[in-house]
């Protein structure tokens, strides 16, 4: 089985990592450290990106694919019912992981502002207080996950949650589990919701086939990439080949190819160039 991720940076390494401990499979990750963060960008420029970078998994020829950025995920929401093969959303799993009435939500700029958790949350008669926490994006990148810096920032962003006091705080970015253990503590006595585990759960029937292998492709640079897999501990047999933007540019026809795009757009085409 070969299956698809991506993400701005190593953020997606929390979903591949459990994903790998569940399912054997090839897996090809795309890293766009070079144009990251996505988090601070337009919705427009994000979807194009991630039509770009879907494109080249297809290529790729992964049988399904895992969004593994939640700010990504929510600018391909309304692609989701015409992909051609399986494409697993992050921010579906983590509004499938909510047990509570009271929920916190934490992500990116972009994510927070496109009201995809806090919509679908209240369509299932749930209270809702999202805050965006981008800065938590530039502390896992810098491998930062302790300290008196980190827990500092953390307790910055989290403050505002107190007087809504919410049951349970969904982290609506694959960044923020790195910081999980901080968090948790910051957040006393809520549950924290990574929806990474719910996205697992969901394809825990899936078998697998063959070693693990990771071919990750970096659009910056490979080297710095490599350690941070170092530092992460990153333990599985994998290989980083650098990805050249201009030729990520090229690989938005096979995104069309991967949507039934009669289904989208009635007899239309969706539009190569840009966004749709």
């Amino acid at each position: 089985m070969k299956i698809g991720l991506f993400d701005s940076g190593i953020g997606g390494l929390s979903v591949l990592k459990k994903l790998i401990e569940t399912i054997p499979a090839h897996y090809v990750y795309v890293a766009d450290t070079f144009r990251a963060p996505y988090g601070t960008k337009t919705r427009d420029t994000i979807e194009t990106f991630s039509r770009e970078i879907i494109g080249f998994l297809m290529e790729k020829k992964v049988e399904r694919i895992f969004a593994a950025c939640n700010t990504s995920d929510s600018t391909l929401a309304k692609y989701r019912p015409a992909f051609k093969i399986p494409y697993h959303s992050i921010i579906q799993a983590g509004v499938n992981a909510s047990k509570y009435e009271r929920v916190g939500v934490i992500g990116t700029h972009t994510t927070v502002q496109s009201g995809l958790y806090k919509q679908a949350l209240e369509e299932r008669g749930k209270k809702v207080m999202q805050r965006p926490a981008q800065l938590f994006v530039s502390l896992v990148e810098e491998g930062l996950f302790y300290g008196h810096m980190v827990e500092a920032v953390v307790k910055f962003y989290l403050e505002p949650f107190r007087k809504f006091k919410p049951q349970e705080l969904i982290l609506g970015c694959t960044h923020f589990p790195f910081l999980k253990d901080i968090i948790a503590r910051v957040m006393e006595g809520v549950r924290i919701v990574d929806p990474a585990d719910e996205l697992v759960k969901e394809v825990s029937h899936l078998v697998g086939s063959g070693k693990t292998f990771v071919e990750f492709y970096v659009t910056g640079s490979t080297e710095e990439f490599e350690r941070k897999l170092k530092k992460i501990g990153f333990k599985y047999p994998y290989q980083v080949k650098h990805l050249e933007i201009h030729e990520l540019e090229q690989k938005v026809i096979y995104f069309e190819r991967a949507c039934d795009t009669d289904r989208l757009f009635g007899s239309g085409q969706v539009d190569s160039g840009g966004t749709a």
